[in-house]
Formats: C-alpha cells, structure tokens, sequence
C-alpha cells in the first residue's frame, strides 16, 4: 500500500480536525507540545539485544519547567520522549507480517482513536510527509543536551487543540483501568 494511500484511510477515520494541530515552536520554551526532528533518542535492537542511538522525529512529553536550563535543581537532567514512526516507513514493516487488508482495518482504528497506544500525527512537511504514529509503549528518555544538539531541530509545536487531543490518548493509554482486579491492600 502506497503511503497516500494509508493517509486517506487515517484522514477518513479522524475523529479530531488535523488542521488545527500545529503552531510554529517559534518564542515558545521547549517542552511538551514540541516536536524535533533528528533528536538522538535510544531504540531497542531486537537482534543483538542492546540498546543504540538513532536520530529520530520526537514529540516532548516533560514539561518546560522541568528541562529549563536556568531551572537548577535535582532530576532535572532528562527529558520524556516519545518516537514519532514516518507513516511511509512503518507500513512496509507492518506488511511484511500481515495483509493489507489488515493493514487498511488497523489504520482506521488508529484514525478512529481505538487502539490506545497508537496516536496518529497528522502531516507535518517536509519531516511527515503523510504523518506519523506515537506508539505510547515506546515512550523514552534522552538527555536534556540531545535537544540542543546540532541535529536536534524543533519543527513545530502543538496546538492546545491538538495538545488536548494527545493528553486524552495518553491519559487514557496510561491510566485506564485494570483488566483485572487488584487487592484491597493486602498482602
């Protein structure tokens, strides 16, 4: 399937209005909202079980105030990130172990916010071109100087429509309710 292709089959399914999703990052701090191309995030190698760096599309999950450079204090050192996928390179992957009609019933659950770990980012050119996807499992860290490195590129900021969008998907993904119940307090 063609990247276009599995655009329209998300853009279909929104529930939530893509054009009001972004703002310039331009005079405002760096923190949650912000998105950066080429930050250097750590990723899994399946293959030799360890853990490498990559240059990768990120969304900023910690607050301002708690990577603010002038903000001396304790655990202030890193900075929650979580990986943006490139809609165009995740779906050869997907393909290679499912059909397309798997594909094509997967991505409108995505675009119709039913799968909770997934959150679908609406284009942003030229780094998503057709988008891309949070996987909320994948959330990591980085140190706060991977932002400032010469790579490191903010490109955009979310809007507070759109930022209010991804909270929900976050809250619900980490939040919601166990599958099963836990004890009252005992041991």
């Amino acid at each position: 399937m063609e990247p276009a292709a599995a655009h329209a089959i998300l853009s279909e399914s929104l529930d939530y209005d893509p054009g009001k999703f972004y703002s310039s990052a331009e005079n405002l701090p760096v923190g949650v909202g912000s998105i950066f191309s080429a930050v250097r995030l750590p990723l899994y190698d399946s293959e030799t079980a360890l853990y490498l760096t990559s240059a990768e599309t990120g969304y900023v999950l910690s607050h301002e105030c708690d990577i603010d450079p002038t903000n001396d204090r304790p655990f202030s050192e890193f900075v929650l990130i979580c990986p943006i996928l490139p809609l165009e390179e995740w779906i050869p992957t997907y393909l290679e172990d499912h059909s397309e009609a798997d594909l094509k019933s997967l991505l409108a659950h995505i675009g119709k916010r039913n799968v909770s770990r997934v959150f679908y980012l609406p284009p942003l050119p030229p780094s998503l071109q057709f988008g891309g996807l949070m996987y909320l499992n994948q959330i990591t860290h980085a140190h706060v100087s991977a932002l400032t490195f010469e790579t490191a590129n903010r490109i955009a900021s979310l809007t507070e429509y759109g930022l209010q969008k991804l909270d929900h998907m976050i809250q619900n993904h980490l939040l919601r309710p166990k599958a099963v119940r836990l004890a009252l307090g005992q041991w």
